[in-house]
Protein backbone atom coordinates (compact mmCIF):
# COMPACT_ATOMS: atom_id res chain seq x y z
CA UNK A 1 0.00 0.00 0.00
CA UNK A 2 1.54 3.36 -1.19
CA UNK A 3 1.49 5.92 1.62
CA UNK A 4 0.79 9.95 1.35
CA UNK A 5 4.52 10.25 2.42
CA UNK A 6 5.84 8.13 -0.91
CA UNK A 7 4.57 10.91 -3.08
CA UNK A 8 5.86 14.04 -3.63
CA UNK A 9 6.77 16.09 -5.22
CA UNK A 10 3.92 15.66 -7.90
CA UNK A 11 3.52 17.13 -11.23
CA UNK A 12 0.08 17.93 -12.36
CA UNK A 13 -1.53 16.94 -15.47
CA UNK A 14 -3.86 20.36 -16.03
CA UNK A 15 -1.76 22.68 -17.90
CA UNK A 16 0.61 19.95 -19.68
CA UNK A 17 0.30 16.35 -20.96
CA UNK A 18 3.09 15.03 -18.42
CA UNK A 19 4.83 11.82 -19.26
CA UNK A 20 6.12 11.13 -16.19
CA UNK A 21 4.75 9.76 -12.58
CA UNK A 22 3.75 9.94 -10.10
CA UNK A 23 0.98 12.55 -10.83
CA UNK A 24 -1.85 14.42 -9.85
CA UNK A 25 -5.51 13.77 -10.45
CA UNK A 26 -9.11 13.69 -9.14
CA UNK A 27 -11.46 10.89 -8.49
CA UNK A 28 -14.12 9.60 -6.20
CA UNK A 29 -14.56 7.44 -3.29
CA UNK A 30 -16.18 4.24 -4.04
CA UNK A 31 -18.55 4.34 -0.96
CA UNK A 32 -19.83 7.96 -0.73
CA UNK A 33 -18.88 9.20 -3.81
CA UNK A 34 -17.08 12.34 -2.51
CA UNK A 35 -14.44 13.63 -4.89
CA UNK A 36 -11.06 13.11 -3.58
CA UNK A 37 -7.65 14.33 -4.73
CA UNK A 38 -5.60 10.79 -6.11
CA UNK A 39 -2.10 10.01 -7.21
CA UNK A 40 -1.06 8.24 -9.98
CA UNK A 41 1.99 6.36 -9.26
CA UNK A 42 4.70 3.37 -10.81
CA UNK A 43 5.34 0.16 -8.90
CA UNK A 44 6.94 -2.36 -10.41
CA UNK A 45 6.42 -1.35 -13.65
CA UNK A 46 2.48 -0.80 -13.56
CA UNK A 47 0.61 2.17 -12.93
CA UNK A 48 -1.59 2.79 -9.73
CA UNK A 49 -4.42 4.93 -8.33
CA UNK A 50 -3.98 5.57 -4.30
CA UNK A 51 -6.61 8.02 -2.91
CA UNK A 52 -7.50 8.76 0.64
CA UNK A 53 -11.12 9.28 2.25
CA UNK A 54 -11.68 10.61 5.88
CA UNK A 55 -14.29 8.18 5.79
CA UNK A 56 -14.08 5.23 4.21
CA UNK A 57 -10.20 4.88 4.38
CA UNK A 58 -7.62 4.42 2.01
CA UNK A 59 -8.08 3.25 -1.71
CA UNK A 60 -5.42 1.72 -3.94
CA UNK A 61 -6.77 0.53 -7.47
CA UNK A 62 -4.70 -1.21 -10.46
CA UNK A 63 -5.20 1.87 -13.26
CA UNK A 64 -2.60 0.01 -16.07
CA UNK A 65 -0.59 -3.33 -15.95
CA UNK A 66 2.04 -1.36 -18.13
CA UNK A 67 3.70 1.76 -17.18
CA UNK A 68 5.09 2.62 -20.39
CA UNK A 69 2.08 1.58 -22.18
CA UNK A 70 0.39 3.92 -20.31
CA UNK A 71 3.10 7.01 -20.68
CA UNK A 72 2.90 5.75 -24.14
CA UNK A 73 -0.86 7.28 -24.93
CA UNK A 74 0.14 10.38 -23.05
CA UNK A 75 3.19 11.00 -24.92
CA UNK A 76 1.02 10.52 -28.34
CA UNK A 77 -2.19 12.32 -27.53
CA UNK A 78 -3.04 15.32 -29.79
CA UNK A 79 -4.98 17.90 -27.10
CA UNK A 80 -7.24 20.03 -29.26
CA UNK A 81 -10.33 20.72 -27.42
CA UNK A 82 -13.64 22.02 -28.94
CA UNK A 83 -15.19 23.91 -25.75
CA UNK A 84 -19.21 23.48 -25.23
CA UNK A 85 -20.94 26.33 -26.72
CA UNK A 86 -24.48 25.17 -25.40
CA UNK A 87 -23.97 23.79 -21.58
CA UNK A 88 -27.73 22.96 -19.68
CA UNK A 89 -26.13 23.86 -16.41
CA UNK A 90 -23.28 25.90 -15.18
CA UNK A 91 -20.41 24.81 -13.48
CA UNK A 92 -20.62 24.95 -9.68
CA UNK A 93 -17.31 23.21 -9.23
CA UNK A 94 -19.54 20.14 -7.70
CA UNK A 95 -18.13 17.83 -10.58
CA UNK A 96 -19.24 14.94 -11.46
CA UNK A 97 -22.62 15.39 -9.26
CA UNK A 98 -24.24 18.21 -11.06
CA UNK A 99 -23.68 16.94 -14.37
CA UNK A 100 -25.95 18.14 -17.17
CA UNK A 101 -23.48 19.09 -19.25
CA UNK A 102 -21.66 22.14 -17.45
CA UNK A 103 -19.55 24.96 -18.82
CA UNK A 104 -16.92 23.07 -17.41
CA UNK A 105 -16.96 20.64 -20.42
CA UNK A 106 -14.00 20.70 -22.77
CA UNK A 107 -15.49 19.04 -25.70
CA UNK A 108 -18.33 18.24 -27.98
CA UNK A 109 -19.68 14.77 -28.33
CA UNK A 110 -18.98 12.85 -31.25
CA UNK A 111 -21.63 10.27 -30.06
CA UNK A 112 -24.38 10.86 -28.60
CA UNK A 113 -26.02 7.15 -26.68
CA UNK A 114 -29.91 7.14 -26.23
CA UNK A 115 -31.38 4.81 -24.43
CA UNK A 116 -34.60 3.66 -25.61
CA UNK A 117 -35.98 0.87 -23.12
CA UNK A 118 -34.14 -0.56 -19.91
CA UNK A 119 -35.86 -3.77 -21.01
CA UNK A 120 -33.91 -6.92 -22.34
CA UNK A 121 -34.51 -10.13 -23.89
CA UNK A 122 -31.50 -11.72 -22.13
CA UNK A 123 -30.52 -11.57 -18.60
CA UNK A 124 -26.57 -11.04 -18.24
CA UNK A 125 -24.85 -11.58 -14.84
CA UNK A 126 -22.58 -8.86 -15.77
CA UNK A 127 -24.85 -6.12 -17.23
CA UNK A 128 -26.05 -3.63 -14.88
CA UNK A 129 -28.47 -1.75 -17.28
CA UNK A 130 -31.75 -3.57 -17.55
CA UNK A 131 -35.14 -3.44 -15.64
CA UNK A 132 -34.36 -6.95 -14.04
CA UNK A 133 -31.54 -5.54 -11.89
CA UNK A 134 -33.17 -2.34 -11.27
CA UNK A 135 -36.79 -3.88 -10.64
CA UNK A 136 -38.11 -0.93 -12.94
CA UNK A 137 -39.01 -0.43 -16.10
CA UNK A 138 -37.99 2.29 -18.29
CA UNK A 139 -39.14 3.52 -22.29
CA UNK A 140 -38.63 6.52 -24.35
CA UNK A 141 -41.84 7.73 -26.07
CA UNK A 142 -41.43 8.90 -29.43
CA UNK A 143 -42.11 12.38 -28.54
CA UNK A 144 -39.45 12.52 -25.49
CA UNK A 145 -36.91 11.20 -28.48
CA UNK A 146 -37.39 13.54 -30.98
CA UNK A 147 -37.20 15.83 -28.41
CA UNK A 148 -33.76 14.25 -27.68
CA UNK A 149 -32.72 14.16 -30.82
CA UNK A 150 -33.76 17.73 -31.35
CA UNK A 151 -31.61 18.78 -28.31
CA UNK A 152 -28.86 16.56 -29.68
CA UNK A 153 -28.59 17.71 -33.05
CA UNK A 154 -28.67 21.55 -31.89
CA UNK A 155 -25.07 20.76 -30.02
CA UNK A 156 -22.90 23.57 -30.70
CA UNK A 157 -20.01 24.33 -31.98
CA UNK A 158 -20.94 21.18 -33.82
CA UNK A 159 -23.73 18.06 -33.44
CA UNK A 160 -21.99 14.59 -33.55
CA UNK A 161 -21.37 12.63 -36.44
CA UNK A 162 -23.03 9.60 -34.33
CA UNK A 163 -26.01 8.86 -32.55
CA UNK A 164 -26.14 5.50 -31.15
CA UNK A 165 -29.46 4.03 -29.91
CA UNK A 166 -29.23 1.61 -26.33
CA UNK A 167 -30.66 0.13 -23.34
CA UNK A 168 -31.39 -2.48 -22.12
CA UNK A 169 -32.01 -4.10 -25.69
CA UNK A 170 -32.95 -1.08 -28.04
CA UNK A 171 -34.42 -3.30 -31.02
CA UNK A 172 -37.21 -4.64 -28.25
CA UNK A 173 -38.31 -1.15 -28.31
CA UNK A 174 -41.54 -1.10 -30.53
CA UNK A 175 -41.23 1.73 -32.04
CA UNK A 176 -37.62 0.76 -32.79
CA UNK A 177 -37.77 1.20 -36.64
CA UNK A 178 -39.43 4.10 -36.80
CA UNK A 179 -36.55 5.94 -33.97
CA UNK A 180 -34.06 5.07 -36.49
CA UNK A 181 -36.11 6.69 -39.37
CA UNK A 182 -37.01 10.03 -36.83
CA UNK A 183 -32.66 9.71 -36.81
CA UNK A 184 -32.13 10.03 -40.33
CA UNK A 185 -34.73 12.57 -40.81
CA UNK A 186 -33.12 14.68 -38.08
CA UNK A 187 -29.65 14.62 -40.35
CA UNK A 188 -27.95 12.25 -38.41
CA UNK A 189 -24.87 10.85 -40.42
CA UNK A 190 -24.62 8.06 -38.91
CA UNK A 191 -27.08 5.93 -36.63
CA UNK A 192 -26.00 3.00 -34.28
CA UNK A 193 -27.70 0.37 -32.11
CA UNK A 194 -25.85 -1.18 -29.38
CA UNK A 195 -27.68 -5.13 -29.71
CA UNK A 196 -27.19 -8.59 -28.77
CA UNK A 197 -28.02 -9.19 -32.13
CA UNK A 198 -30.89 -11.39 -31.06
CA UNK A 199 -34.01 -9.96 -33.08
CA UNK A 200 -31.43 -9.21 -36.46
CA UNK A 201 -30.91 -13.18 -36.04
CA UNK A 202 -34.24 -14.07 -36.01
CA UNK A 203 -36.19 -11.94 -38.42
CA UNK A 204 -34.64 -11.14 -41.90
CA UNK A 205 -37.73 -8.71 -42.26
CA UNK A 206 -36.79 -6.89 -39.13
CA UNK A 207 -32.87 -6.27 -40.20
CA UNK A 208 -34.22 -5.14 -43.52
CA UNK A 209 -36.84 -3.04 -42.43
CA UNK A 210 -33.71 -1.40 -39.86
CA UNK A 211 -31.65 -0.97 -42.60
CA UNK A 212 -34.03 0.64 -45.37
CA UNK A 213 -35.25 3.46 -41.74
CA UNK A 214 -31.17 4.12 -42.32
CA UNK A 215 -29.80 2.07 -39.92
CA UNK A 216 -25.73 2.16 -40.43
CA UNK A 217 -24.04 0.12 -37.66
CA UNK A 218 -24.75 -2.39 -35.24
CA UNK A 219 -22.78 -2.52 -32.25
CA UNK A 220 -22.62 -6.33 -31.74
CA UNK A 221 -22.15 -7.29 -28.79
CA UNK A 222 -19.35 -10.33 -29.17
CA UNK A 223 -17.63 -11.76 -26.13
CA UNK A 224 -16.18 -14.90 -27.55
CA UNK A 225 -16.24 -17.47 -29.85
CA UNK A 226 -16.97 -20.30 -27.96
CA UNK A 227 -20.56 -21.21 -26.28
CA UNK A 228 -19.14 -21.68 -22.81
CA UNK A 229 -18.36 -18.17 -21.90
CA UNK A 230 -21.41 -16.95 -23.72
CA UNK A 231 -22.97 -19.36 -21.03
CA UNK A 232 -21.29 -17.44 -17.83
CA UNK A 233 -21.42 -14.21 -19.30
CA UNK A 234 -24.35 -13.70 -20.84
CA UNK A 235 -26.40 -16.55 -19.31
CA UNK A 236 -26.75 -18.79 -22.51
CA UNK A 237 -25.39 -20.58 -25.77
CA UNK A 238 -25.04 -17.68 -28.38
CA UNK A 239 -23.21 -18.07 -30.88
CA UNK A 240 -25.22 -19.77 -32.81
CA UNK A 241 -27.72 -16.38 -33.47
CA UNK A 242 -24.52 -13.95 -33.46
CA UNK A 243 -23.46 -15.21 -36.45
CA UNK A 244 -26.76 -15.38 -37.98
CA UNK A 245 -27.52 -11.69 -36.99
CA UNK A 246 -23.74 -10.87 -38.70
CA UNK A 247 -25.23 -12.53 -41.81
CA UNK A 248 -28.28 -10.73 -42.21
CA UNK A 249 -26.90 -7.70 -41.68
CA UNK A 250 -24.28 -8.22 -44.35
CA UNK A 251 -27.22 -9.25 -46.65
CA UNK A 252 -28.74 -5.84 -46.03
CA UNK A 253 -25.61 -3.76 -46.40
CA UNK A 254 -25.73 -2.60 -42.90
CA UNK A 255 -21.96 -2.51 -41.10
CA UNK A 256 -20.74 -4.36 -38.02
CA UNK A 257 -18.95 -3.47 -34.90
CA UNK A 258 -17.95 -6.80 -32.57
CA UNK A 259 -17.70 -5.37 -29.01
CA UNK A 260 -16.54 -8.09 -26.66
CA UNK A 261 -16.68 -7.16 -23.00
CA UNK A 262 -13.18 -8.54 -21.51
CA UNK A 263 -13.29 -10.31 -18.21
CA UNK A 264 -9.75 -11.58 -17.10
CA UNK A 265 -10.07 -14.89 -16.94
CA UNK A 266 -13.16 -15.62 -18.36
CA UNK A 267 -12.91 -14.72 -21.89
CA UNK A 268 -8.98 -12.83 -22.24
CA UNK A 269 -7.41 -15.34 -23.94
CA UNK A 270 -9.89 -14.68 -26.81
CA UNK A 271 -9.01 -11.34 -27.68
CA UNK A 272 -6.78 -12.81 -30.66
CA UNK A 273 -9.52 -14.81 -32.03
CA UNK A 274 -12.27 -12.18 -32.41
CA UNK A 275 -9.93 -9.81 -34.17
CA UNK A 276 -9.02 -12.79 -36.30
CA UNK A 277 -12.76 -13.55 -36.93
CA UNK A 278 -13.33 -9.86 -37.60
CA UNK A 279 -10.62 -9.86 -40.48
CA UNK A 280 -11.91 -12.97 -42.17
CA UNK A 281 -15.18 -10.58 -42.13
CA UNK A 282 -14.14 -7.13 -42.74
CA UNK A 283 -16.37 -7.02 -45.97
CA UNK A 284 -19.14 -6.58 -43.07
CA UNK A 285 -17.37 -6.51 -39.75
CA UNK A 286 -15.63 -2.67 -39.77
CA UNK A 287 -14.37 -2.53 -36.32
CA UNK A 288 -13.56 -4.55 -32.95
CA UNK A 289 -14.15 -2.38 -30.10
CA UNK A 290 -12.70 -3.93 -27.07
CA UNK A 291 -14.35 -2.91 -23.52
CA UNK A 292 -12.58 -4.26 -20.68
CA UNK A 293 -14.99 -5.31 -17.88
CA UNK A 294 -16.34 -1.99 -15.55
CA UNK A 295 -16.36 -3.51 -11.43
CA UNK A 296 -19.59 -2.58 -10.36
CA UNK A 297 -19.91 -4.50 -7.01
CA UNK A 298 -18.01 -4.39 -3.86
CA UNK A 299 -14.66 -6.42 -4.04
CA UNK A 300 -11.39 -5.72 -1.70
CA UNK A 301 -8.05 -5.13 -3.50
CA UNK A 302 -6.72 -8.52 -4.68
CA UNK A 303 -9.97 -9.16 -5.83
CA UNK A 304 -9.80 -6.23 -8.06
CA UNK A 305 -6.86 -6.76 -9.30
CA UNK A 306 -7.19 -10.42 -10.03
CA UNK A 307 -10.37 -9.26 -12.13
CA UNK A 308 -8.84 -5.98 -13.45
CA UNK A 309 -8.38 -6.14 -17.14
CA UNK A 310 -6.48 -3.15 -18.39
CA UNK A 311 -5.50 -1.46 -22.26
CA UNK A 312 -1.80 -2.89 -21.81
CA UNK A 313 -3.55 -6.07 -20.95
CA UNK A 314 -5.67 -6.31 -24.50
CA UNK A 315 -2.91 -4.69 -26.43
CA UNK A 316 -0.43 -7.76 -25.01
CA UNK A 317 -2.99 -10.53 -25.36
CA UNK A 318 -3.79 -9.12 -29.29
CA UNK A 319 0.00 -9.30 -29.40
CA UNK A 320 0.60 -12.42 -28.59
CA UNK A 321 -2.31 -14.45 -29.51
CA UNK A 322 -2.40 -12.88 -33.00
CA UNK A 323 1.10 -12.01 -34.37
CA UNK A 324 -0.94 -9.26 -35.95
CA UNK A 325 0.12 -5.73 -33.73
CA UNK A 326 2.57 -4.97 -31.93
CA UNK A 327 1.55 -3.15 -28.74
CA UNK A 328 3.83 -0.30 -28.28
CA UNK A 329 4.00 0.38 -32.27
CA UNK A 330 0.58 0.08 -33.37
CA UNK A 331 -1.52 1.48 -30.71
CA UNK A 332 -2.73 5.38 -30.43
CA UNK A 333 -4.38 7.18 -28.16
CA UNK A 334 -8.24 8.26 -30.08
CA UNK A 335 -6.65 11.61 -30.65
CA UNK A 336 -3.94 10.87 -32.87
CA UNK A 337 -6.34 12.16 -36.18
CA UNK A 338 -7.18 15.80 -34.19
CA UNK A 339 -4.31 17.38 -36.14
CA UNK A 340 -6.26 16.54 -39.11
CA UNK A 341 -9.33 18.25 -37.87
CA UNK A 342 -7.21 21.09 -36.71
CA UNK A 343 -6.13 21.65 -40.00
CA UNK A 344 -9.14 21.25 -42.03
CA UNK A 345 -10.83 23.47 -39.26
CA UNK A 346 -8.65 26.45 -40.02
CA UNK A 347 -8.38 25.76 -43.93
CA UNK A 348 -12.76 25.94 -44.10
CA UNK A 349 -12.69 28.06 -40.92
CA UNK A 350 -16.19 26.03 -39.66
CA UNK A 351 -15.82 24.00 -36.47
CA UNK A 352 -14.77 20.09 -37.13
CA UNK A 353 -15.38 16.86 -34.83
CA UNK A 354 -12.63 16.22 -32.89
CA UNK A 355 -11.59 12.99 -31.33
CA UNK A 356 -10.71 14.48 -28.29
CA UNK A 357 -11.29 12.05 -25.25
CA UNK A 358 -8.30 12.07 -22.82
CA UNK A 359 -5.86 9.31 -23.45
CA UNK A 360 -6.78 7.42 -20.52
CA UNK A 361 -9.71 6.18 -22.22
CA UNK A 362 -8.42 4.14 -24.40
CA UNK A 363 -6.49 2.85 -27.25
CA UNK A 364 -7.06 2.71 -31.31
CA UNK A 365 -5.05 0.79 -34.05
CA UNK A 366 -6.30 0.24 -38.15
CA UNK A 367 -5.50 -2.48 -39.89
CA UNK A 368 -5.55 -2.64 -43.74
CA UNK A 369 -7.10 -6.03 -44.82
CA UNK A 370 -6.64 -7.42 -48.28
CA UNK A 371 -9.76 -9.25 -49.41
CA UNK A 372 -7.80 -11.59 -51.70
CA UNK A 373 -5.77 -13.04 -49.58
CA UNK A 374 -7.38 -12.09 -45.57
CA UNK A 375 -3.76 -10.44 -44.66
CA UNK A 376 -3.95 -7.66 -42.10
CA UNK A 377 -1.38 -5.46 -42.04
CA UNK A 378 -1.69 -2.56 -39.18
CA UNK A 379 -1.15 1.27 -40.92
CA UNK A 380 1.77 2.23 -38.91
CA UNK A 381 3.75 -0.27 -40.65
CA UNK A 382 3.78 1.81 -43.81
CA UNK A 383 2.71 4.88 -42.51
CA UNK A 384 4.47 7.10 -40.02
CA UNK A 385 1.46 8.20 -38.18
CA UNK A 386 2.88 10.17 -34.99
CA UNK A 387 5.65 11.70 -37.36
CA UNK A 388 2.56 12.68 -40.19
CA UNK A 389 0.11 14.34 -37.40
CA UNK A 390 2.94 16.33 -35.53
CA UNK A 391 3.88 17.96 -38.78
CA UNK A 392 -0.17 18.39 -39.50
CA UNK A 393 -0.36 19.76 -36.31
CA UNK A 394 2.77 22.16 -36.83
CA UNK A 395 1.48 23.22 -40.14
CA UNK A 396 -2.63 23.62 -38.12
CA UNK A 397 -0.97 25.89 -35.82
CA UNK A 398 0.96 28.32 -38.60
CA UNK A 399 -2.46 28.74 -40.69
CA UNK A 400 -4.08 29.47 -38.07
CA UNK A 401 -2.07 32.38 -37.13
CA UNK A 402 -1.20 32.96 -40.67
CA UNK A 403 -4.76 32.96 -43.17
CA UNK A 404 -2.69 33.60 -46.03
CA UNK A 405 -1.34 30.11 -45.95
CA UNK A 406 -4.84 28.51 -46.63
CA UNK A 407 -3.90 28.63 -50.68
CA UNK A 408 -1.06 26.19 -49.72
CA UNK A 409 -2.39 24.13 -46.57
CA UNK A 410 -3.70 21.41 -48.56
CA UNK A 411 -0.88 21.13 -50.79
CA UNK A 412 1.14 21.03 -47.21
CA UNK A 413 -1.10 18.43 -46.17
CA UNK A 414 -0.14 16.26 -48.84
CA UNK A 415 3.63 16.82 -49.01
CA UNK A 416 3.08 15.80 -45.08
CA UNK A 417 1.32 12.70 -45.88
CA UNK A 418 3.70 11.75 -48.50
CA UNK A 419 6.74 12.48 -46.68
CA UNK A 420 6.30 9.92 -43.76
CA UNK A 421 4.68 7.33 -46.32
CA UNK A 422 6.70 3.80 -46.99
CA UNK A 423 6.01 2.42 -50.26
CA UNK A 424 8.92 -0.17 -49.81
CA UNK A 425 6.78 -1.66 -46.69
CA UNK A 426 3.02 -1.28 -48.25
CA UNK A 427 1.14 -4.44 -49.50
CA UNK A 428 0.86 -5.05 -52.52
CA UNK A 429 -1.57 -3.65 -54.75
CA UNK A 430 -1.85 -0.29 -52.44
CA UNK A 431 -0.21 2.99 -53.15
CA UNK A 432 -0.43 6.19 -52.18
CA UNK A 433 -3.48 7.49 -53.76
CA UNK A 434 -5.83 5.07 -51.72
CA UNK A 435 -3.84 6.26 -48.52
CA UNK A 436 -5.15 9.64 -49.33
CA UNK A 437 -8.77 8.52 -50.06
CA UNK A 438 -8.93 6.69 -46.90
CA UNK A 439 -7.49 10.12 -45.26
CA UNK A 440 -9.77 11.79 -46.99
CA UNK A 441 -12.86 10.24 -44.69
CA UNK A 442 -11.79 12.38 -41.82
CA UNK A 443 -11.90 15.33 -43.55
CA UNK A 444 -15.28 14.78 -45.49
CA UNK A 445 -16.28 13.09 -42.30
CA UNK A 446 -18.69 15.90 -41.37
CA UNK A 447 -20.37 16.80 -44.36
CA UNK A 448 -24.03 17.49 -44.71
CA UNK A 449 -24.32 14.72 -47.34
CA UNK A 450 -24.88 11.52 -45.72
CA UNK A 451 -22.61 9.19 -47.01
CA UNK A 452 -22.95 5.77 -48.34
CA UNK A 453 -23.67 2.99 -45.78
CA UNK A 454 -20.26 1.51 -44.59
CA UNK A 455 -17.98 4.11 -46.93
CA UNK A 456 -15.71 5.22 -44.44
CA UNK A 457 -13.95 1.58 -44.22
CA UNK A 458 -14.31 0.56 -48.00
CA UNK A 459 -12.19 3.72 -49.27
CA UNK A 460 -9.57 1.46 -50.87
CA UNK A 461 -11.08 -0.11 -53.97
CA UNK A 462 -12.33 -3.16 -54.05
CA UNK A 463 -9.09 -5.09 -52.90
CA UNK A 464 -8.83 -3.36 -49.18
CA UNK A 465 -10.68 -2.98 -46.67
CA UNK A 466 -10.28 -0.93 -43.34
CA UNK A 467 -10.75 -2.26 -40.05
CA UNK A 468 -10.80 0.04 -37.08
CA UNK A 469 -9.79 -1.72 -33.68
CA UNK A 470 -10.59 0.13 -30.44
CA UNK A 471 -10.60 -0.33 -27.12
CA UNK A 472 -12.33 1.79 -24.32
CA UNK A 473 -12.05 1.17 -20.79
CA UNK A 474 -15.00 2.76 -19.24
CA UNK A 475 -14.93 4.02 -15.57
CA UNK A 476 -15.81 2.45 -12.41
CA UNK A 477 -15.88 4.09 -8.96
CA UNK A 478 -12.82 2.55 -8.46
CA UNK A 479 -10.39 3.69 -11.15
CA UNK A 480 -12.65 7.17 -11.89
CA UNK A 481 -10.81 10.75 -12.72
CA UNK A 482 -12.64 13.40 -12.93
CA UNK A 483 -10.50 14.58 -16.00
CA UNK A 484 -11.99 11.97 -18.13
CA UNK A 485 -15.44 13.09 -17.38
CA UNK A 486 -14.50 16.27 -18.51
CA UNK A 487 -13.23 15.37 -21.66
CA UNK A 488 -15.24 13.17 -22.54
CA UNK A 489 -16.68 12.91 -26.12
CA UNK A 490 -19.66 10.05 -25.82
CA UNK A 491 -22.22 11.63 -24.03
CA UNK A 492 -25.86 9.96 -23.04
CA UNK A 493 -28.86 11.90 -23.65
CA UNK A 494 -31.94 11.77 -21.31
CA UNK A 495 -35.58 13.20 -21.25
CA UNK A 496 -34.92 15.66 -18.66
CA UNK A 497 -33.39 17.72 -21.16
CA UNK A 498 -29.73 17.13 -20.01
CA UNK A 499 -26.46 15.87 -20.94
CA UNK A 500 -24.33 13.35 -19.52
CA UNK A 501 -20.75 11.96 -20.16
CA UNK A 502 -20.83 7.93 -20.33
CA UNK A 503 -18.89 7.26 -17.19
CA UNK A 504 -20.83 9.71 -15.40
CA UNK A 505 -24.39 8.22 -16.88
CA UNK A 506 -23.09 4.19 -16.00
CA UNK A 507 -20.49 4.95 -12.88
CA UNK A 508 -19.48 7.26 -10.52
CA UNK A 509 -22.73 9.34 -9.78
CA UNK A 510 -24.59 6.55 -11.74
CA UNK A 511 -27.04 9.65 -13.12
CA UNK A 512 -28.52 6.98 -14.85
CA UNK A 513 -30.59 5.23 -11.91
CA UNK A 514 -31.93 8.66 -11.28
CA UNK A 515 -33.03 9.69 -14.66
CA UNK A 516 -34.64 6.37 -14.84
CA UNK A 517 -36.36 6.57 -11.50
CA UNK A 518 -37.78 9.50 -12.39
CA UNK A 519 -38.71 8.31 -16.22
CA UNK A 520 -39.51 4.91 -15.21
CA UNK A 521 -42.06 2.46 -13.67
CA UNK A 522 -42.24 -0.97 -11.35
CA UNK A 523 -41.97 -3.79 -12.99
CA UNK A 524 -45.32 -5.25 -13.43
CA UNK A 525 -47.26 -1.82 -13.76
CA UNK A 526 -49.31 -0.80 -16.62
CA UNK A 527 -49.47 2.32 -18.42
Amino acid sequence: MLLERDVSPLRTQDSVWSCQLPMQTKSICPECTQVLDAILYENCGQVWMFKNCPEHGQWNELIDRDSRFFLRRRANHFDFPTGLDTPHTQSTGNCPLDCGLCSAHKNTPCMVNIDLTNRCNLNCPICFANANASGRVFDLSLEQLEEMLNQTMAIRPRPPLSVQYAGGEPTIHPDFIQAVRMAKDKGVLDIQVASNGLKFAHSKEFTAQAAEAGLNVVYLQFDSLSDDIYEQSRGRPLLEKKMQAIENLRQEGVMVTLVPTIVSGLNDHQAGKILEFAVQHSDVITAVSFQPVSLTGRYDEAQRKEMRYTMSDMARDIQAQSGILDMYEDWYPYSVVNPISRLVEAIKGTPQNHFNCHPHCGVASYLIVDRKNKQAVPLTRFFDIQAAMQDIEYEAEALEKNSWRKPWSKFQLMRKLKKHFRPEKVPEGLDFDQLLEFVNTFIEAGKVDRPERGHFFHVMGQRFDVLLLAAMHFQDAYNFELDRVKNCVIHYAAPNGRFYPFCTWNSGPCHRYAVEREFSRPVGDQK
